[in-house]
């Protein structure tokens, strides 16, 4: 991926690590619909300005959150493991 490495410009640069920040390139996706606080609108605009992708940035915010949470990833399908009849 040809992404230059950013961190912020202001703020507390202590406490933000450097991140990969994603050029623009087709990828398939889907609709997701969501409310965030305005300072986080705040913060996706500031990265917008700079010319990165939204879409990709937010997808991997919320990926590392998921895997985080240990939620499990789908197959090269799409299709998401089967939940052990003892978890349901």
């Amino acid at each position: 991926m040809n992404a230059s490495r950013s961190t912020p410009t202001s703020g507390d640069s202590s406490v933000a690590a450097a991140v990969e920040l994603p050029v623009r390139k087709g990828v398939g996706k889907k609709q997701f619909g969501t409310q965030l606080h305005a300072s986080t609108i705040a913060r996706l605009d500031w990265i917008k300005k700079r010319g990165y992708v939204i879409s990709k940035t937010v997808d991997d915010a919320v990926n590392a959150w998921l895997d985080s949470a240990g939620v499990p990833r789908p197959d090269e399908h799409g299709r998401m493991p089967e939940v052990p009849s003892n978890q349901t």
